[in-house]
């Protein structure tokens, strides 16, 4: 008898693993498991902070292992956790021991990043409204540095276009 994996765990594991290659490329990460560590924590961070329903919409919008990663040791509280901005980069500095030399900005924007580019926008962009202030603060900072990184890549780029396109004597 022929034995064959489930159409919807091959899925999955498709999906998971270009949300992972983006969060390497976007993080520029040394390894698939480094991103994986850096899409864990600052899931995980994020998902404390918020309210139990807002949680659970935020993650229908993942693939099914993402899901499970979300989940994975969540003890559903009552009230969120409100943590400051110190506090929130220690939780994920916290959960980034297993990887030395990842530091906590760096995994939170390189988890934006990759959240931007397979979940809907206006949902990310909600789930910051219920999120403490001061997490909220942080977010919109990795954002920010987000947006100042791609404007430089796009400005390179451009100019290295013009370069090419007048000759090697400026003609």
């Amino acid at each position: 008898m022929r034995r064959h994996t489930p159409d919807a765990f091959d899925i999955a594991v498709q999906k998971s693993n270009v949300w992972l290659r983006d969060i390497e490329l976007a993080g520029r990460l040394r390894s698939r498991f480094q991103a994986y560590t850096a899409l864990r924590t600052v899931l995980h961070a994020l998902r404390d902070c918020l309210p139990a329903p807002e949680a659970v919409k935020f993650s229908a919008q993942m693939p099914l292992l993402m899901k499970g990663i979300f989940f994975d040791g969540w003890k559903m509280s009552p009230k969120p956790l409100r943590l400051t901005q110190e506090g929130f980069y220690a939780y994920i500095r916290r959960g980034l021991r297993e990887q030395p030399g990842l530091e906590p900005k760096a995994a939170l924007k390189a988890v934006l990043a990759g959240l931007y580019a397979h979940i809907e926008p206006p949902v990310v962009d909600a789930l910051q409204l219920v999120l403490p202030r001061e997490v909220r603060a942080a977010v919109q900072a990795a954002l920010m540095d987000l947006a100042d990184e791609e404007s430089d890549e796009m400005s390179g780029a451009l100019l290295d276009r013009r370069s090419r396109e007048e000759g090697p004597a400026g003609e």
